[in-house]
């Protein structure tokens, strides 16, 4: 009898173990297992959502979407871009790195701050054809980042082609600079303050907006990258993302996002696709490029400011 209830106060503890053990366990579990739910449905949902909305160009539809729904995506999507007569003397822009016209698929920072800075005309007014080159090279900086950015990427090319057919229409010369193309767009009602018509192509004051907010999103990044010694790129990343761009995103988008983030180069290899030289070299390179991108930001802001087109959907 001694024995056995010494068997049993040994079982005792054992069993509390084992008690505790089980809510712990599950407390372990749940977060992790609704993570890669999260990244399962991302992966399988969101590849096509993402790359539609990550820059704010169409609603975001994640459940239940329906047949009629696809469809009516399909009519607001801007026929594929052709080789048009040019109407403005200007060049297409490759529209990837992958097209033959383009020499070279390397990201080089000077020709990026090359375009931006021939952008900005001494009057103020913002040239459309090298404002486009320079994100041709941002495209390209983005593409070095790894697959998580190829998405945004993608969707920066269409918004690219929205704008060279707008470019080499039969409208084209009133989409040479960004005031010219406002001041048209507004006089012939083009702009769509409500919505986008189902089946037209979306106005270039609608498409550059969305090129604008993108655009303060990677002069904060590099910014960052240029004056910070110590934080990691990844939250530096993150954060010029919520100031920017996350107000325009959904919940889902802005989970993808973060999860994108993470899987950025550390700062040396940044350092290296962005100038190929030392680390001083580079920052002072990344601040001068950040002083191009800025003075173009602040006045292509200032026009969308002055009509109320801030907001537009």
């Amino acid at each position: 009898m001694g024995l056995a209830s010494g068997r049993q106060k040994q079982q005792v503890p054992g069993m509390g173990a084992t008690a505790w053990a089980h809510p712990r366990l599950c407390r372990l579990i749940l977060p992790v297992g609704v993570f890669l739910l999260l990244l399962c449905f991302s992966s399988l949902r969101l590849q096509h959502s993402l790359s539609a909305c990550i820059l704010g160009g169409r609603p975001c539809h994640w459940f239940g979407e329906t047949p009629s729904n696809k469809e009516d995506k399909e009519k607001e999507m801007p026929p594929p871009a052709s080789p048009p007569t040019n109407t403005t003397g200007a060049p297409l822009l490759p529209l990837s790195p992958a097209d033959p016209q383009d020499q070279s698929n390397e990201f080089h920072i000077k020709h990026m701050q090359r375009a931006f800075t021939a952008s900005l005309m001494p009057s103020g007014q913002i040239l459309i054809w090298e404002y486009l080159s320079g994100w041709k090279e941002l495209i390209k900086f983005m593409d070095s980042l790894g697959a998580a950015f190829g998405l945004i990427s993608r969707e920066t090319q269409t918004k690219i082609a929205i704008m060279q057919q707008h470019q080499n229409g039969p409208q084209g010369p009133h989409y040479h600079t960004l005031q010219s193309m406002v001041n048209f767009e507004l006089a012939k009602g083009l702009v769509g303050f409500q919505s986008l018509p189902a089946g037209h192509l979306p106005s270039g004051c609608r498409t550059l907006l969305r090129l604008h907010r993108a655009l303060k999103w990677l002069e904060l990044f590099l910014h960052k990258l240029g004056t910070s010694e110590d934080r990691d790129p990844s939250q530096m990343c993150a954060d010029a993302y919520r100031e920017a761009l996350a107000p325009y995103h959904s919940w889902w988008v802005r989970q993808v996002a973060s999860l994108a983030f993470m899987a950025l180069p550390s700062r040396q290899d940044l350092y290296h696709i962005i100038c190929l030289e030392e680390e001083r070299k580079a920052r002072t390179i990344l601040q001068a490029t950040v002083h191009s991108i800025a003075r173009v930001y602040n006045i292509t802001h200032e026009v969308y400011a002055a009509h109320g087109m801030l907001d537009l959907p």
